[in-house]
């Protein structure tokens, strides 16, 4: 017995100092790299929120930004490889803008978190370090339920963000399933807003002005949906119209507060990209895990709810909120928030 004690208390000290020396891996000074696809206000919060969770781990960022162009983009992939980042995060516009990161990530040796791609990676088969995302299908769902059960019978349309934007892809084509086998509501047009509110306004009026039995508009971002209110408005038939839409932003808080907006899901860009940074790391230097895929939190959201910051998840850090949400849903990232 005492033989079996001494070996197990040598076992576990040896376990200790292995566990030590590998989290002891990483070097003084890392830098990683971010690529944000374009100037619009999802993309900067979640900038923002990477290089909040940069500065928790001490760790320098690099952001680009491709100015929705797909050579800008692969010129900042390689940009970064070449700066000598340890990894790569990177929100791009379109499947094969991630597949091009992951690509050149693995070649390179370095690490790559993918964020908002719907698992594209994984589903693909690149090697990457880890997918951070929220459940773009589940979300679809949500709205095909709300449509029917708050306005059965009435058709919809759907100005999407764009037609080559994965979550796009799947948060539409979960949406219409599901309210074709609810049957209560029907999708009679989709048409792209090209996340610009001046093209969501236009694409808007056009639909009012067309031949189709609709009286639900729902749009991919507030934003957007903030230009299509008020178009309606302008052109005196938005009491004709149910608007909804998708992120729980600033803006699109304001419009429900108004009663213009009548729903909308939470979605926090900031944080996401925190936990994206954290993942990131946390494989890198502790772990070792690749190919993970992190879904976060997302909230339906209605006038009772729309003023709680810990339901609607604030898009711009937020140290109290993001650290909460944080510890409840990804408590292996605690030690970085010290």
């Amino acid at each position: 017995m005492k033989k079996f004690l001494a070996l197990a208390l040598a076992f576990v000290l040896v376990f200790s100092l292995c566990i030590t020396a590998y989290a002891d891996e990483a070097p003084e000074e890392i830098t990683f790299g971010y690529i944000s696809p374009g100037p619009d206000t999802w993309y900067l919060r979640a900038a923002e929120g990477f290089e909040w969770a940069c500065g928790k781990l001490g760790v320098k960022c690099i952001t680009v930004n491709s100015n929705r162009d797909s050579n800008t983009e692969l010129s900042n992939i390689e940009y970064l490889r070449d700066a000598g980042v340890a990894g790569i995060g990177s929100l791009s516009f379109n499947e094969s803008g991630v597949m091009t990161c992951g690509q050149l990530c693995e070649e390179a040796g370095i690490g790559c978190a993918i964020i908002d791609a719907s698992g594209a990676l994984i589903k693909n088969g690149q090697n990457h370090t880890v997918s951070v995302d929220f459940d773009w299908a589940d979300m679809g769902v949500t709205y095909a339920e709300w449509m029917a059960e708050t306005y059965p019978g009435e058709n919809y349309v759907i100005i999407t963000g764009t037609f080559d934007s994965v979550a796009c892809q799947v948060l539409d084509e979960a949406m219409n399933a599901k309210a074709e086998e609810l049957g209560k509501n029907k999708c009679v047009d989709i048409r792209a807003g090209e996340y610009n509110p001046n093209v969501a306004a236009d694409v808007a009026e056009d639909l009012a002005n067309a031949d189709l039995d609709f009286s639900i508009i729902f749009v991919m971002n507030e934003d957007m949906a903030a230009a299509v209110i008020t178009r309606l408005e302008d052109i005196g038939v938005a009491d004709k119209y149910h608007v909804i839409a998708q992120n729980g932003s600033p803006v699109g808080i304001q419009f429900m507060e108004m009663g213009s907006l009548e729903f909308t899901t939470a979605s926090s860009p900031g944080l996401e990209a925190a936990i994206a940074a954290f993942a990131m790391y946390d494989s890198l230097y502790r772990t070792g895990e690749t190919n993970q895929l992190l879904m976060c939190p997302y909230v339906p959201v209605s006038a009772e709810n729309a003023n709680d910051p810990f339901t609607v998840v604030p898009w711009e850090v937020n140290e109290e909120v993001f650290t909460k949400l944080i510890v409840d849903y990804f408590p292996d990232f605690e030690a970085y928030l010290k």
